[in-house]
């Protein structure tokens, strides 16, 4: 009576432990998938350069993607259009900044010595269901120039020296969609580059961890095979000795047993070279062996 309890208390614990793994995968998978946003993007961002007056350009005004005389930009138009909306009902809670920052570099562009940020825009914190950033700003080209002149001249060195423009967006407390402009400084002839990050806004379904899901799901796999071997193993052992209890001889003491031994892992290994060699098997306590060519080969039932 007592083993049948033990064996019961058993089997709602371990049942009590499977639930509880599984809520707790439930509660994650859900507190995840909750997380996950759909977001639909439009980003339109475009430049063009504004030309000093001069007798050889008819027209003041360069289109983007195209290489530009240093020495005649008067500014560079930025147009930030970039528009965000969310596909799921909720709203989308963002703030943006538009930074410039100047860097000047040594060793052909390997080694940053000087950098310095100019705050040039800051948008407020908006909760709403789509967003859309439309900023228009004029950038005085010649300004960052005659900073880097100033900078040069100061420590009378010379460097390689870089404007970068960054429209960074946050959303949803997390910093990734940005969209920026690279220009060079104190270059004759230079190409404008802009590239945009919108890796939050690819990755809409934010990928659960799967490591701590399979960690779980092992704890499961693993527990369902102790209680198997615990519950089911140790019948279908005792099924066993049962069915072979005429070749099976219980002895009171233990057997002195010379070195020559072999350990089975299996009850059924054992009986399989009883049956077949029509040798007994000897039982002292929870030990169980045959004796065959002067070799014991013995198998250990464990008490469950």
């Amino acid at each position: 009576m007592q083993k049948k309890s033990k064996r019961i208390l058993i089997i709602l614990s371990i049942i009590i432990l499977l639930m509880g793994i599984l809520f707790l995968e439930v509660i994650y998978i859900k507190k995840n998938i909750q997380k996950n946003n759909i977001y639909q993007l439009q980003n339109k961002t475009y430049y063009e350069v504004t030309l000093k007056p001069n007798n050889y350009f008819l027209n003041n005004k360069l289109e983007a993607n195209n290489y530009y005389i240093a020495s005649s930009i008067e500014s560079i138009n930025i147009y930030f259009n970039y528009a965000l909306k969310n596909m799921r009902k909720g709203n989308i809670n963002y703030s943006y900044n538009i930074t410039a920052t100047l860097k000047s570099y040594a060793d052909n562009g390997t080694k940053l010595i000087w950098s310095k940020d100019f705050d040039l825009k800051n948008g407020d914190n908006i909760n709403q269901e789509e967003s859309k950033i439309e900023e228009n700003y004029n950038l005085d080209y010649q300004y960052y120039v005659n900073y880097v002149k100033s900078f040069q001249e100061y420590f009378n060195i010379r460097t390689e020296n870089y404007l970068y423009v960054k429209l960074a967006i946050k959303i949803n407390d997390k910093v990734n969609p940005y969209v920026l402009l690279t220009i060079p400084i104190n270059e004759n002839i230079i190409e404008i580059s802009m590239k945009d990050n919108n890796e939050l806004l690819e990755n809409n379904f934010q990928n659960i961890n799967l490591n701590k899901l399979i960690v779980l799901d092992f704890i499961l796999i693993f527990v369902i095979w102790v209680l198997s071997k615990i519950l089911f193993n140790k019948d279908m052992e005792k099924d066993i000795l049962k069915k072979y209890q005429d070749i099976i001889i219980v002895i009171q003491n233990e057997p002195k047993i010379n070195n020559n031994i072999i350990y089975l892992t299996n009850l059924r290994d054992l009986i399989t070279i009883a049956v077949n060699n029509n040798i007994n098997i000897f039982n002292y306590q929870n030990n169980y062996y045959s004796i065959l060519n002067n070799t014991y080969y013995v198998y250990i039932l464990k008490d469950i």
